[in-house]
């Protein structure tokens, strides 16, 4: 059964749009459960939606697009309605059963219908019938666990599907929307320009080209240089391996020299694509063929042609060494953005990012929110190799994207930019006021940084110094561990730009989803792993080199202060003091002269340090919130994982008891508490921050006047009370909503959405 599963599967996720991939299904389903007909029905977006027959084998097909059923009507209604299978000897017989002429269906009464569906939602029915013999257990069992698979690959070949026609009948532009995850806030009108590293056949982009020559000159010499390796593997591999291991490597560059894989790609070159999607799509094409085989041996050579493909793939990207010329509104697009994307990017270009994965608290989503550029995360059904070059509008507010849109939402949006820009420039009028709430509660506002170019427009922006320096990427940027005076001279800078001024550094914070490529750290569950301090505490080298260097980089300023990531307890705090003290005898016996020591302070973010926040905090100076890893681990919920992105919030009523938790516990020994995640930029975060008596918050530069303007918009009794209603509902939305119509009372609310 998993065999068949698994192959009605993976030729179903490869399907060019979603008819070609509900007809498979339908034939696959013939074949595999020894039935007469097959019918499959969609829901449609409408409110209430409908079903609506789109697939139709073995039955009438001159009724597909033409039957539609309500949920709750007829026998497909029943099983959408209730999301359970129903399997019936004699459906006719049934109360719900609705006979439709001319179908054929009189002809096969046994019937087994079972719900597609995805993240709650009903997206369709599948239905099967027999003339004869009753469906079985397993036959339910194969029908519902294909149909639960099926759910995703459906989703992605509509969304695919869909786009491809965009403007394919009549030649004009029809607006294609696509919902992600809101990962930073803020619009943006750009171009979209998709990323390729050669790495996989599947996100290659199609390209239009006008002339063919150049690309079929760049494919003939890719595939020669290929072929020509793989010959020379085989004869090198000769002594080593069986010949009939070798063969294999001729068999391969056989493939290349000649034959239908080569002369299809010419063909799609000519058609217009440029040379990768052309072999993408010749090389699916002949992998499916072996796919369909019953032969299970013959069906597994098509892992041989996709492995050859992508041989062929990254030779073919090095050998035309792509140049991309960024326009001037790069709307960066790819299957998964990295650090390492965005820095492909120049930084005068990038105007927001568009990502298939990932989630609103994700590092890429928090480097975007610190560069202040838009982001939409996590978006499942984007048709990423179809948008290269297209225009998009993205709206990081409330996680929608339009592509290919049309003037009139292009007009929308436009107005809403120069909204924004006036609030922007409202704003600017306050960056030298003090943040005092309207009962003269004094708020320290700092920012969060890890990039040069964060400094100007940081000490521009009336920020009182930097609460969190992320001293993690100067290492991810690099191909080995930055030395000591590598890291002497960034640090001195960052604390001389800001001399007078506080300047929290904390130690190195890797693992989880900031990884390095010379420290490679493969495990299960990586959030839960060697990450943040146990990593340099199980590598002191590590730890004291960099603490050497901030303490170094202090002397002549005294403004630094170290921050510890990821304590869990007491025992890592207190073998990360005794390192630090001896740092700094070390120095001051080098310097043979008295070294301050910074005040040292923890990131509370694990569950188990709000539960001893009274006895870390009588080791510490200060503590600070890390919003996006405490409601990680309090709430269950991987913060990169777009699956479950919806129950990731920190206004969650459990997040906001355990930070009041923290705050009533420091103030116990009357150890300042500040918050540096993300929590800490959002209007409405700060908001509950607020509320909760805390008086230092930490965000990225963009955020700080806005979060200004929320101080002195509010008293913090008012902010109390609100507080206290808060932490009595039941859910986050209603807590963000609560938030959000206070907001809105005082004429905010283009703060925390488009538009004023």
């Amino acid at each position: 059964m998993i065999h068949r599963l698994q192959r009605i599967v993976q030729e179903v996720s490869r399907s060019p749009d979603v008819q070609h991939a509900l007809d498979l299904i339908a034939v696959r389903l013939l074949r595999d459960l020894v039935a007469n007909a097959c019918t499959i029905f969609l829901t449609t977006n409408e409110d209430p939606p409908l079903l609506v027959l789109k697939a139709s084998h073995g039955l009438n097909p001159s009724y597909i697009d033409k039957i539609q059923r309500r949920f709750g009507e007829g026998l497909v209604g029943l099983v959408a309605q209730r999301s359970e299978p129903i399997n019936l000897i004699k459906a006719e017989a049934h109360k719900d059963f609705i006979l439709v002429a001319d179908s054929g269906e009189t002809e096969f009464p046994i019937y087994l219908g079972v719900p597609i569906v995805s993240h709650r939602k009903v997206l369709g029915v599948i239905a099967i019938q027999r003339a004869e013999k009753a469906f079985n257990e397993d036959d339910e069992a194969f029908l519902t666990t294909l149909a639960a698979q099926l759910a995703t690959s459906i989703e992605h070949a509509e969304s695919q599907g869909r786009f491809k026609l965009i403007g394919e009948i009549d030649n004009e532009p029809s607006m294609h929307i696509v919902k992600g995850v809101a990962g930073s806030p803020g619009m943006a009108i750009g171009q979209a320009i998709v990323l390729n590293r050669g790495v996989n056949l599947e996100s290659v982009p199609d390209k239009k080209v006008i002339d063919p020559e150049p690309e079929i000159k760049g494919f003939r010499e890719a595939i020669s240089k290929v072929s020509n390796e793989m010959t020379e593997q085989a004869e090198r591999m000769r002594g080593i391996l069986p010949e009939e291991e070798c063969a294999l490597f001729i068999a391969y560059a056989q493939m290349l020299n000649s034959g239908s894989l080569i002369e299809d790609t010419f063909k799609r070159i000519a058609q217009g694509n440029w040379a990768p999607a052309s072999w993408r799509d010749t090389v699916e094409e002949h992998a499916q063929v072996f796919e369909q085989m019953e032969d299970e041996y013959l069906a597994e050579r098509a892992n041989d042609v996709r492995d050859l493909g992508r041989r062929v793939l990254r030779k073919l990207m090095l050998e035309q060494s792509h140049y991309i010329d960024f326009p001037d509104q790069t709307v960066l697009v790819g299957d998964e953005i990295t650090a390492t994307d965005l820095a492909d990017v120049p930084p005068d270009c990038l105007c927001a990012i568009l990502s298939a994965h990932g989630s609103g608290s994700s590092h890429v989503a928090i480097l975007a929110h610190a560069l202040g550029i838009p982001a939409v995360m996590g978006v499942n059904n984007l048709p990423v190799k179809q948008m290269d070059g297209l225009k998009v509008v993205v709206d990081g507010y409330g996680g929608c994207v339009y592509i290919d849109p049309d003037q009139q939402l292009l007009d929308e949006y436009a107005t809403y930019l120069r909204e924004e820009e006036e609030i922007e420039q409202d704003l600017l009028c306050l960056k030298n006021e003090p943040a005092v709430t309207t009962d003269n509660h004094k708020i320290s506002l700092y920012v969060n940084s890890g990039l040069m170019a964060d400094h100007t427009p940081s000490l521009l922006s009336g920020a009182e110094g930097v609460g969190l320096y992320r001293t993690e990427i100067p290492f991810q940027i690099r191909d080995r561990f930055p030395s000591e005076e590598e890291q002497y001279l960034i640090y001195k800078n960052v604390l001389k730009t800001f001399d007078g001024m506080p300047v929290v550094l904390r130690t190195l914070d890797v693992g989880g989803d900031k990884p390095l490529s010379y420290f490679p750290i493969k495990e299960a569950n990586p959030f839960l792993g060697w990450r943040g301090v146990r990593i340099t505490l199980d590598h002191p080298e590590i730890f004291i080199t960099q603490v050497r260097a901030m303490m170094r980089a202090n002397m002549g300023h005294n403004n630094l202060q170290i921050l510890l990531p990821m304590i869990s307890g007491l025992s890592e705090l207190e073998d990360s003091l005794v390192l630090i003290h001896r740092v700094r005898d070390e120095i001051e016996e080098e310097q043979d002269g008295a070294v301050q020591l910074p005040k040292i302070g923890a990131m509370i973010e694990v569950p188990s340090a709000v539960y001893q926040i009274e006895d870390i905090c009588r080791l510490v100076d200060f503590v600070s919130i890390g919003t996006n890893d405490l409601t990680q681990y309090l709430l269950a919920v991987d913060r990169n994982n777009e699956n479950v992105a919806e129950l990731f919030s920190s206004f969650h009523p459990a997040v906001l008891k355990a930070m009041h938790q923290i705050v009533k516990g420091a103030n116990c020994t009357n150890t300042p508490v500040s918050v540096c995640g993300e929590l800490a930029g959002d209007p409405l975060g700060v908001m509950a921050l607020l509320g909760m008596k805390i008086e230092s918050l930490s965000m990225s530069v963009g955020s700080l006047l806005k979060a200004k303007k929320v101080i002195m918009t509010f008293s913090q009794a008012e902010l109390k009370t609100l507080f206290n209603k808060a932490v009595t509902m039941t859910n986050p939305a209603l807590v963000r909503d609560l938030y959000a119509r206070k907001l809105d009372e005082r004429n905010l609310g283009g703060l925390i959405r488009a538009g004023k």
